[in-house]
């Protein structure tokens, strides 16, 4: 009865501990990148944005509307606020910590499953980047948070929620 009765109160707290979050990343554990590395990325990621935008107005000049965006998402899994695949956030921290003037609004998203057990989900995922982006050099004063919840939807709305809808996008802050 006494193993019964662990077996059963192990597994609550783990299923419950479970549907909290999940697969999440110790913000501890994410290393900071190389100052000097991040330069590299830097120069690299001016270079296409600077070929594109040579295109672009080439483009124009002949009638034709082109949209470039190299600001991609970084996506989360379901109910959690933290990840480890942070290569667009790198790109963004590095531009920044070449251009010290930058500055950026990182947008929280949630999917529809999430926002309705989880409101504060997609607050702490953008407060997650942000604690990614300081940890790299980038000074708190150039960085705002927007809550945005499930107001900005980037995929249809679906029963198990979508992965799609489950990330933090960038904003560029023009002062």
């Amino acid at each position: 009865m006494k193993n019964g009765l662990y077996f059963v109160i192990s597994l609550l707290l783990l299923t419950s501990c479970g549907a909290i979050k999940y697969n999440c990343a110790d913000l501890e554990s994410i290393e900071k990148i190389p100052t000097e590395t991040l330069i590299k990325t830097s120069d690299s990621i001016s270079k296409l944005w600077n070929l594109a935008w040579k295109e672009k107005e080439e483009m124009e000049k002949i009638g034709l509307t082109v949209d470039y965006s190299f600001v991609n998402p970084v996506y989360f899994e379901q109910n959690c606020n933290s990840t480890t695949e942070l290569k667009e956030a790198y790109h963004i921290i590095s531009t920044m910590i070449k251009y010290r003037m930058m500055k950026v609004r990182i947008v929280g998203n949630s999917d529809s499953v999430e926002i309705e057990n989880k409101p504060k989900l997609s607050l702490e995922r953008a407060e997650f980047i942000k604690a990614i982006f300081i940890k790299n050099g980038v000074e708190k004063n150039r960085i705002e948070i927007l809550d945005a919840k499930f107001d900005r939807p980037n995929g249809p709305k679906l029963k198990n929620g979508n992965k799609e809808n489950r990330r933090v996008d960038f904003e560029i802050i023009a002062d």
